[in-house]
């Protein structure tokens, strides 16, 4: 057909006859407007600005979902930080009064008569400048005042504090005491206060002369210490109002990034910390605004010693601050496009046909980025204008993988262990006619996949649910008939005893059958790596990671615990670490109901280098023997090898009943001494010298500082 260019318009002459043939196609292919490479250029930039506009957006909602996700899940934590901090804090002013306390001039002072209220006073004014404190207090031994640092010389004296917390514990216990107390009288003030007695004698002939105390304030100071180990921004909120009023807020300390003037309007209109004030529960996350900042933040209540709640900790987590490396993608990938435009017009015409395939694929690549599938391919990052934003394209989508896998314990293990097609070896022939085979498909539902491991019991695949579309782990008995009726016993109990267990961080089990005379089960198929190759390819973990899995096995024992079920085969083998951080405990194929120990089945069953004493001697098991089982895994984790190493299972066993464990900080030397200590308890040989529970167990790691 000819093209406009060749066409040639004949003249015509009335009357007007209609067009025909070539002359007619010419018309209708002569060119209206732009021309067929105007077209493309101005199609190919629309689609690059689509395509641009397309990816930001969805950069710009997926980076504030992640964002905010991230922000919440690291405000859980908050109250555990602040619980420690002012844990850690009291017992430091409390040693601090103690040890002033037994000072014989402190005891001199007290036991003198209430006569001299300028000496009071004066000693009390040079001990505040000596502690650094807000407000030193002399107390009688009846609780009434004889003087304060912050007033004037007799000011208040005779005042009655007692039904004060902090003045009547070291009066009746005589032990040291804190609280936090809220002073609205003339200035408001939040402080934490630490009193001590101050006594005479000893036994018998011990009396009371009195009590001091002082109190620190909770200043901006304090406010930066728990920002820094919050990493947010942090301020301290007072309700001000009398006691039964309709609460009244007041900033009274902030780091400089939450300007009281614009904090607390924001705060008097959030209905959480009114409830939180009046109803004393934490409240949910509320956002605000301050600083020129959006914020996302919690507040944690801050009680009295009676427990009322007098002030709360603002912590706030900015969202500008967590979304900065997407804002500088976006505008990376602004910039990048507004420069491809801008140099594709001197080329677009003669490079629109070439520019049109690369563009196709980005536009394609946009469209599987919208619908959150991230492996998408892009053309290659050549010169020009495609090739810049073909970069920005896969920078973008990097950035975005990278973000998905947040806080991730085994970044570097990502593969199932033991997967043998994972491994690159290819998957097995078939296994004859039980359909077992890599490849085939068993029980008219499941497609087997790869083969995870072998053990004991079986062997362990992984499998394609074909009616459920989803990855199932599939575990299957050993075709031996000397023992088949004890092995399906003991997978039947398995399936039994993981159904009853719902926890994250603990395997669920699915289903439990028998096809092509096999007997199998399937279960939740975790993607990841066990904690023995975790131990094995470092030779001890990190202090961090190791105690953040001895956590989680705590939790998922606890379920099992709760469940009445004692697993009675723990140990890193059993233990799975996934490429989120999430361990979970696996395997309960030696696991058996507390109830059916209690009826005397005496069995020696589990592993020789993780046995409890009782165990090694087929005794009766509960919680506390998956406890010093727990401790030998914490043992192994932190120093690198097991506490106990024997020649023979034997031998192994008898060091189990009689050796005492070796102290982990000989192996280890930096270990801290609380979680040393911990580990030690764990391995006690009594039971009843071990941690009640893995719930106690839990609470105990909690309170390591690593």
């Amino acid at each position: 057909m000819p093209t406009a260019i060749e066409a040639t318009p004949q003249p015509v002459t009335p009357p007007p006859q209609a067009a025909s043939g070539p002359a007619r196609a010419a018309a209708d292919d002569a060119p209206v407007g732009v021309g067929l490479r105007g077209r493309l250029f101005l199609g190919s930039a629309a689609l690059l600005v689509f395509t641009v506009g397309l990816a930001v957006a969805f950069l710009t909602r997926k980076a504030q979902s992640v964002a905010e996700a991230k922000i919440l899940e690291d405000l859980k934590a908050v109250p555990g930080v602040f619980e420690g901090y002012a844990s850690s804090q009291a017992d430091a002013r409390e040693r601090q009064l103690g040890s002033l306390s037994r000072e014989a001039g402190t005891k001199a002072l007290l036991a003198e008569v209430r006569e001299h209220p300028e000496t009071f006073h004066d000693s009390a004014r040079e001990f505040a400048r000596g502690l650094q404190a807000r407000t030193v207090f002399f107390f009688d031994a009846e609780g009434l005042l004889l003087a304060r640092s912050d007033r004037e010389a007799g000011e208040e004296a005779g005042r009655d504090f007692t039904g004060i917390a902090w003045v009547d514990a070291p009066r009746e216990r005589l032990t040291e005491s804190s609280a936090f107390i809220l002073e609205v009288t003339r200035d408001h003030v939040l402080s934490l206060v630490a009193s001590a007695p101050v006594t005479q004698g000893t036994g018998a002939e011990q009396r009371l002369n009195g009590v001091i105390a002082a109190s620190f304030e909770m200043s901006e100071e304090r406010a930066q210490e728990l920002a820094r180990l919050t990493r947010g921004e942090t301020a301290f909120v007072a309700n001000v109002a009398a006691r039964g009023a309709t609460p009244v807020l007041e900033v009274l300390a902030a780091t400089p990034r939450l300007p009281k003037a614009e904090l607390l309007p924001a705060l008097r209109r959030a209905p959480q910390l009114q409830r939180l004030f009046a109803a004393g529960s934490q409240p949910e996350p509320l956002e605000l605004q301050a600083g020129g900042d959006s914020y996302i933040s919690t507040a944690v209540p801050i009680r009295s010693g009676h427990g009322e709640v007098i002030a709360a900790l603002l912590v706030a987590r900015s969202k500008d601050a967590e979304m900065a490396p997407f804002v500088q993608i976006r505008r990376s990938l602004l910039g990048v496009g507004g420069a491809a435009l801008l140099l594709s017009v001197p080329l677009s015409f003669v490079l629109a046909q070439g520019l049109s395939g690369p563009i196709r694929k980005l536009s394609d690549a946009a469209r599987q980025i919208a619908a959150g599938d991230l492996n998408v391919g892009l053309p290659a990052a050549g010169a020009g204008e495609v090739g810049a934003l073909a970069r920005a394209f896969s920078s973008m989508v990097s950035e975005l993988k990278e973000k998905a896998q947040l806080e991730a314990l085994v970044a570097d293990m990502q593969r199932r262990p033991g997967d043998i097609t994972l491994r690159g070896s290819g998957p097995l022939p078939a296994a004859g006619e039980s359909g077992l085979g890599v490849g085939r498909v068993f029980a008219g539902r499941y497609e087997i996949l790869s083969e995870l491991g072998r053990g004991g019991m079986g062997t362990v695949f992984r499998a394609r649910d074909r009616e459920l579309d989803d990855e199932v782990a599939l575990k299957v008995l050993k075709t031996e008939k000397d023992d088949q009726g004890a092995q399906v016993e003991r997978l039947r109990q398995e399936i039994k005893i993981a159904r009853a267990i719902t926890h994250v961080n603990v395997v669920r089990a699915f289903d439990f059958g028998e096809a092509d005379r096999t007997r199998y089960l399937t279960m939740e198929y975790v993607p990841g790596t066990t904690l023995r190759e975790l131990i094995d390819a470092r030779r001890g973990l990190e202090l961090t990671p190791a105690l953040q899995i001895a956590k989680q096995v705590c939790r998922g024992l606890a379920a099992v615990h709760r469940a009445g079920i004692v697993h009675g085969d723990l140990k890193p083998q059993n233990v799975m670490v996934m490429g989120n951080g999430i361990a979970k405990l696996m395997d309960f194929g030696v696991a058996r109901p507390r109830a059916r120990q209690e009826q005397g089945a005496l069995v020696v069953a589990g592993t020789p280098l993780y046995m409890s004493p009782e165990q090694a001697k087929g005794g009766d098991l509960d919680d506390r023997s998956d406890i010093y089982s727990a401790g030998i895994v914490m043992f192994e984790m932190f120093t690198g090898q097991c506490p106990f190493r024997g020649k023979d299972v034997a031998e192994i066993l008898q060091m189990h009943l009689n050796d005492p464990p070796p102290d982990p900080r000989t192996l280890r030397p930096g270990l801290p001494q609380p979680l040393a200590q911990l580990i030690l308890a764990c391995l006690s040989k009594q039971r009843l010298q071990r941690p009640g529970n893995a719930a106690e167990l839990d609470r105990l790691l909690m309170r390591v500082r690593v």
